[in-house]
């Protein structure tokens, strides 16, 4: 993921901070080229804006990249202190359809070794937010990283290794439609009718499809 987790301490399950909210919304200012969208994150804010994937990302995101073919897309931000583009009136206006990066804060999560567990992380330096209870990081984690979340995390960890795999055998040339494949398939080929996890998966094997051809389009040549 984007986040370069060996710059943060890393807390075990059981481990305590204290945390409440200020209401301040620093935490939504400043974060240019910080908040990274996921697939699941935008089909949330898709469905809750009644809007067309391509086009909420298209308006309220931009595409960067982690490494080479592999797109991701980032929150633009606004403004002289660079907020977040949904932060109104100093409150998120699609609160219950943040992104996960948000929904964790001021904790975060990357993989284990074995791609099948998390490891937890404290991101935050805004020491004034470190007041009032106090949590376990697995308390945190159950309340704000839901059963949808925790597989759409697992399956991704997969997948993106089997993608990258593929993406080994194919030309630095074609960088161009491994990132359009990646795109289309991780991000906007979802129907908001249909439950998330079946298309993911279904997308993601898509994917695969599609970059085994621009792979053995070198073989054939």
């Amino acid at each position: 993921m984007s986040v370069p987790y060996n710059d943060y301490p890393q807390m075990k399950p059981r481990d305590t901070f204290r945390f409440q909210c200020q209401r301040c919304g620093n935490c939504c200012r400043h974060v240019a080229n910080s908040v990274m969208v996921e697939s699941l994150d935008l089909y949330r804010i898709a469905e809750h804006l009644q809007m067309d994937h391509v086009e909420v990302a298209d308006r309220y995101m931009e595409v960067s990249a982690v490494a080479w073919g592999v797109p991701i897309l980032l929150m633009k931000t606004v403004g002289p202190d660079d907020a977040c583009i949904f932060l109104k009136d100093g409150k998120c206006s699609i609160y219950s359809r943040r992104t996960r990066a948000c929904k964790l804060y001021p904790l975060s999560i990357g993989p284990d070794d074995k791609l099948k567990d998390f490891l937890i992380f404290n991101v935050s330096g805004e020491q004034h937010h470190f007041v009032g209870r106090w949590y376990r990081a697995e308390e945190w984690l159950n309340a704000n990283f839901g059963a949808v979340d925790r597989g759409f995390i697992r399956m991704e960890y997969r997948f993106l290794l089997e993608c990258g795999r593929i993406m080994q055998r194919i030309p630095r040339d074609r960088e161009e439609d491994v990132v359009f494949q990646m795109l289309r398939w991780r991000y906007f080929q979802y129907n908001k009718e249909r439950s998330f996890l079946t298309q993911y998966v279904d997308n993601m094997q898509m994917l695969k499809t599609e970059l085994e051809k621009l792979a053995n389009e070198r073989t054939k040549k």
